[in-house]
């Protein structure tokens, strides 16, 4: 590149070793990357090593609530919305309730740093964490390293407080449910303590009772005993009619054995037998006397039967009427002892009555003990195996797990840390080949200001270098990525790429051309490093000091980062930024130029001639 200045003859070769160092753009990179990075290091280091915990606070998070409840015997669960209500009340981070479609579409827009998920199950896999199969309830945390780099550091150290907060709100819900299943079990074992102490007032029944199975033999004992009282009540009264009939029949005998006496006295008996005996004696032969004999004797005899006969009947040591009398003692006792054994049989029959009343309540109540006793059982835990209670175990250790997910990781190498490769490169590559360019001081006694048309090839010198080195610097930046960026427009990365590029190297030239090789590169770095820790794509905005916040809205930088979000993540807000970049690219040149004019301008009027063109480089 040429100069214009005073008339000037072509510069002797120099042989000065410092001089060469200052001709050789060689020598002149490696002296600007010894001097940068390290610079550049430190700062970034310097910057990473902010603490922002006191002001953590104020990250916008997105926290989505899915949970549908659980509703069981104790109620309705809602675990998920305690959980939001907790971390919104907590202040631990600016936590914002939204739907899933707006806090996705804000996270990756920029709006949220990242989104807490809460998923529609939660509430019943805690209430249900004894069932078998149960999974801990999940919540999934998204980041988005596309938009920030620190948000995933600061927000991962974060939830992980918050996470154990969320472990303990939940603890009552978890350990509760089991403490519910526990004292449904004991629900179940105290209705069974119900049911055996009924089926044991029937076994007493049952034991006085006798048996129920007596009952069909006891009531035809009982039958059986109504007929033998009222048999034995009929064979009484018969006997009593027979010992009245034997008195009457007594009292007749007697009259018969009187009357047959005094027909045969002794005397006349006596003298009748002796008369026939004198007859017999004169006629020995003689059938007629013989039967007279024979019928005096049988009268004797009939006197002596007749007798006995009154006798039996009426006296009561005889044989036939004590036997009379007996049998009538004896019906008599058998119908007292038939009447009480009918009605013992009648007390039989309500006892048994009573035996079936009591084996029914013992049934019944062996029911409602086995029922019980399911129902205990089937709300008692199931803990399985040993495999199962070890997994109950961990369960409930951690009933809650949470899944960290990166639309665009950016540590080890993640595809999320493109944008800021890119981002920083495009500021960093002007300010490195502007350093591989001599440097001129515009406002000296013995040096002419450069012409507008040496300011602006060197401007388009500058720009075509850095836009060639930012084509190397992007596929490094892609290839080296682990996986590879598959951003939502590769054409609108490159264009803002290529745009910021061009703004950045106006930028610096202003720098540059405002204050020289040295002040220029320190300020341009100073400006890169305040930008670095403002524009939002390393800490986030709302943590870092005030002066700092009010430097993101009027940061170039910022505009790149809304452009990369654009473009890596596919929303709106491309066009506007790019417009944007071009304002502030135009804005550059318009001050450079400016700024050459006005110092051709005073030097001219200092040296009070036209200036010749100077050779430069």
């Amino acid at each position: 590149m040429t100069e214009s200045g005073p008339s000037m003859t072509a510069m002797p070769v120099l042989s000065d070793p410092k001089a060469r160092l200052q001709h050789s753009r060689v020598a002149r990179l490696i002296v600007a990357i010894l001097v940068m990075v390290p610079l550049v290091v430190s700062a970034i280091y310097m910057w990473v090593l902010w603490d922002p915990t006191k002001t953590v606070k104020d990250m916008p998070v997105a926290i989505v609530n899915q949970d549908t409840g659980f509703t069981d015997d104790s109620g309705t669960t809602e675990a998920g919305a305690k959980v939001t209500d907790n971390l919104v009340k907590s202040g631990a981070l600016n936590f914002q309730r939204v739907d899933k479609a707006n806090a996705y579409e804000g996270l990756r827009s920029g709006r949220y740093y990242f989104v807490l998920d809460i998923p529609a199950d939660f509430s019943e896999n805690l209430k249900t964490i004894t069932n078998p199969g149960t999974a801990a309830s999940l919540i999934t945390v998204t980041f988005n390293d596309n938009n920030t780099l620190k948000a995933s550091q600061i927000g991962g150290s974060a939830m992980e407080k918050i996470y154990q907060s969320v472990l303990k709100g939940i603890a009552a819900t978890t350990v509760g449910g089991l403490v519910d299943g526990v004292q449904k079990l004991g629900d179940g074992l105290r209705s069974a303590a119900d049911g055996s102490g009924q089926l044991g007032d029937g076994t007493a029944t049952l034991s006085n009772g006798v048996s129920n199975d007596l009952a069909p033999g006891v009531k035809k004992a009982r039958e059986g005993a109504a007929k033998l009282d009222e048999g034995a009540g009929t064979l009484a009264a018969g006997l009593v009619s027979l010992q009245q009939g034997t008195d009457k029949l007594g009292d007749g005998a007697t009259q018969v054995a009187d009357g047959i006496e005094r027909l045969t006295t002794m005397a006349q008996v006596n003298n009748l037998q002796a008369a026939i005996k004198q007859a017999q004696a004169l006629s020995p032969n003689n059938p007629q006397l013989a039967k007279v004999a024979e019928l005096i004797d049988g009268l004797a005899r009939l006197k002596a039967g007749s007798r006995e006969i009154a006798t039996q009947l009426t006296s009561p040591t005889a044989q036939y009427r004590s036997g009379v009398n007996k049998l009538v003692d004896g019906s008599g006792r058998l119908q007292t002892g038939a009447a009480q054994l009918s009605a013992g049989m009648v007390a039989i029959d309500e006892g048994v009555g009573k035996v079936a009343d009591g084996a029914q309540r013992l049934n019944d109540g062996a029911n409602r003990l086995n029922q019980g006793l399911s129902d205990g059982a089937k709300k008692a835990p199931d803990f399985g195996d040993e495999q199962a209670r070890a997994t109950l175990a961990q369960l409930m250790a951690t009933p809650v797990t949470k899944e960290t997910k990166h639309l665009a990781r950016a540590q080890f190498s993640g595809p999320g840390g493109a944008p800021t490769i890119l981002l920083i490169a495009s500021m960093l590559v002007p300010i490195m080949i502007l350093l591989t360019f001599r440097g001129h001081r515009f406002v000296t006694d013995d040096k002419t200001p450069r012409s507008l048309r040496a300011t602006g090839r060197r401007a388009v010198a500058v720009s075509a270098i850095s836009l060639g080195v930012m084509v190397l610097v992007g596929v490094l930046a892609f290839i080296t990525r682990d996986p590879m960026p598959e951003p939502a427009s590769l054409t609108k990365v490159i264009v803002i790429t290529a745009a910021a590029t061009l703004m950045n190297a106006a930028l610096v030239s202003v720098l540059y051309t405002l204050f020289g090789y040295v002040v220029g590169t320190l300020s341009s770095l100073a400006w890169l490093m305040l930008q670095l820790f403002s524009y939002g794509g390393i800490w986030m905005v709302e943590t870092v000091p005030a002066p700092f916040q009010w430097l993101h809205w009027i940061s170039p930088l910022t505009y790149v980062r809304n452009g990369y979000i654009a473009a890596f993540n596919g929303v709106p807000g491309f066009w506007s930024s790019l417009v944007t970049l071009i304002v502030i690219g135009l804005a550059g040149l318009a001050l450079i130029f400016g700024a050459v004019k006005f110092q051709r301008t005073r030097y001219e009027r200092i040296v009070g001639h036209e200036p010749t063109a100077l050779p430069a480089t």
